[in-house]
């Protein structure tokens, strides 16, 4: 079928997919987000810990990761939402 006799159901299923790569596209930045900032915060309190004698270090790194990752996770989703 000729793009300029589409249908205009077959337009809106375009940008239904379109939303639909974009939120999974998203998705994976937001996990991208969360293992990296675990692993280099919890990589800090390793060598920290390893550093100190103190090897809980290695816990309080991974969750201040996951909490960094979370609040910055929130503030992008809440910019976005501004922006839109």
């Amino acid at each position: 079928m000729n793009p300029t006799t589409r249908p205009p159901a077959d337009r809106t299923a375009q940008d239904a997919a379109a939303e639909g790569r974009q939120t999974e596209s998203q998705m994976w930045a937001i996990m991208g987000h969360l293992i990296a900032a675990m692993a280099v915060y919890g990589g800090l309190g390793y060598l920290l810990g390893r550093w100190t004698g103190h090897p809980i270090l290695l816990l309080f790194g991974v969750l201040f990761g996951m909490i960094v990752s979370l609040a910055y996770t929130i503030y992008t989703a809440n910019k976005a939402s501004a922006d839109s």
